[in-house]
């Protein structure tokens, strides 16, 4: 049962916790190694623009998304994957974008990032990992469907869809846009 003061934050982290994943806290202020270079981000793309990222003037960036931890999460949980044969960790964050408001876009909000490795992970599995998360926060069973998305730090990529939930007045036949992911 939901404590009546358990944020949504800590909704997903519990969740994710029964699911078995470890929880690593994303940075507020970051640099351009972990937020560009360590996720494959070409050196022209327009997320390095200053129009799309905010910086600060000693040079530190607000992440705009909480892939700027993978690099730190493989190194941390190396020694994980090495006992266990996994890495399992969520990384949820608060995360910042140079864009206009409006009903489906915020300037400042939360993300989270899920880190699964293994030596015979695959697409079909973290579709079902994220299909039980999100049956979970819900408490119902959902419809999932994916189509194919481009993100610089995974390959392949997809979008994933799930069936509106009734506690948002689906009535089915309708899709939400949940997330992008891939194969890191």
């Amino acid at each position: 049962t939901k404590h009546p003061l358990m944020t949504e934050l800590d909704k997903v982290i519990e969740i994710y916790n029964r699911m078995g994943f470890d929880v690593m806290e994303s940075r507020q202020l970051d640099d351009e190694f972990h937020m560009f270079e360590s996720l494959n981000f070409p050196k022209d793309h327009p997320a390095r623009d200053g129009y799309d990222t905010f910086r600060t003037s000693e040079g530190y960036i607000p992440p705009a998304h909480t892939s700027t931890m993978q690099h730190r999460a493989l190194l941390k949980y190396q020694p994980e994957l090495e006992r266990d044969g996994q890495i399992a960790v969520v990384i949820p964050g608060r995360v910042f974008r140079n864009e206009d408001a409006d009903a489906t876009h915020e300037h400042t909000f939360y993300q989270c990032e899920g880190v699964f490795v293994s030596q015979d992970a695959t697409m079909g599995q973290m579709f079902g990992v994220l299909k039980q998360f999100f049956e979970y926060y819900y408490g119902q069973k959902l419809k999932i469907k994916t189509q194919p998305g481009y993100f610089p730090f995974t390959e392949p990529s997809a979008e994933l869809l799930i069936e509106k939930p009734a506690a948002l007045g689906g009535k089915g036949g309708d899709w939400l846009e949940m997330l992008g992911c891939g194969m890191i």
